[in-house]
């Protein structure tokens, strides 16, 4: 008899230790986009100026960002990137490529903000993107069904 309470106590210690596995191997809510040396390029003259979207090309889906938005941006920073179809032609979410301006360059920060991002249908929420005072420009590109891309920029500036 002594077999059967063994198992039950075994499984809870199981259960245990794949929960704590999994609470503390889930990332944390903020992150840190850029490097130190990355960080060291960018110009440092904070103002406050309301962020604007420009788009680039847009034969394909229409991206539309709610965040980052407002005058004074504080860090941390969260993106909030919704993707509507144009035509009826379905988005291709694993298309999506978001570039940080870095001087005259635009790295590939993609797989950076996706590793603390969720996707939930056309829509790509990151919350909590640590930046320094500054200009900032993100660009996101975009395809749809029929390979027709979207390009949009937004500039936006972190006061604090």
């Amino acid at each position: 008899m002594p077999v059967p309470r063994l198992l039950p106590a075994g499984a809870a210690v199981l259960i245990a230790v794949a929960a704590a596995y999994v609470y503390w191997s889930r990332p944390s809510p903020g992150f840190v986009l850029l490097t130190a040396e990355e960080q060291s390029t960018l110009a440092r003259t904070p103002t406050d100026q309301e962020r604007d979207v420009t788009v680039q090309a847009s034969e394909g889906p229409i991206v539309k960002v709610s965040a980052p938005k407002g005058f004074t941006l504080v860090s941390p920073v969260d993106f909030d990137i919704r993707v509507e179809p144009k035509g009826g032609v379905a988005v291709d979410m694993t298309s999506i490529k978001i570039e940080y301006r870095l001087g005259p360059a635009w790295v590939n920060m993609t797989k950076r903000i996706l590793r603390y991002a969720s996707i939930t249908g056309s829509r790509l929420y990151a919350r909590g993107a640590e930046l320094p005072p500054g200009k900032h420009a993100l660009r996101v590109s975009i395809n749809d069904a029929q390979n027709r891309l979207t390009q949009a920029t937004v500039n936006f500036t972190v006061s604090k």
